[in-house]
């Protein structure tokens, strides 16, 4: 219930990040600046609503995970800066697609990294929720993740 939840809002947000490259690597500044917002906001609420509605719950089951979990958020945010950085220096550059080339391997690590965080939450983190909270807790917390997400 809650894992579903969870893997309503990955889902999104890897569709936002490949709408995202997708505009970045065609060039496409209008689009690739609005779908880099987009995206950037959507993982920052989801971090958000993790940092203040998961780990508290978690603290005391599973250090291990949840230090894993803390970890990947603590790089997600500071790659963004890092992106968005090289985001503009793509487009102010003389030379657009070789600036692209060059800082390429930014974009690809914050891809891998949701890529693992991804597979950290949906094989253990949020199956372990389900099963050790209650049916009635479960519901109300995928309700609000829900909720968070579709505020968007």
């Amino acid at each position: 219930m809650l894992s579903a939840a969870n893997k309503r809002w990955h889902d999104e947000l890897d569709v936002g990040y490949q709408v995202f490259l997708e505009a970045l690597t065609a060039l496409d500044s209008k689009l690739a600046d609005a779908q880099w917002r987009s995206f950037k906001h959507s993982l920052e609420q989801h971090i958000d609503f993790e940092e203040t509605h998961i780990e508290p719950l978690v603290k005391t089951w599973e250090t291990n995970t949840l230090k894993l979990i803390q970890s990947d958020h603590l790089i997600l945010k500071r790659l963004q800066p890092k992106l968005d950085h090289a985001l503009a220096e793509i487009q102010t550059a003389d030379q657009p697609r070789t600036m692209l080339v060059k800082r390429l391997n930014n974009f690809i690590k914050m891809r891998n990294v949701l890529e693992h965080h991804d597979l950290r939450e949906m094989e253990v983190l949020y199956p372990l929720l389900d099963k050790q909270l209650d049916k009635t807790q479960c519901a109300k917390l995928a309700m609000e993740m829900d909720e968070a997400r579709e505020a968007l």
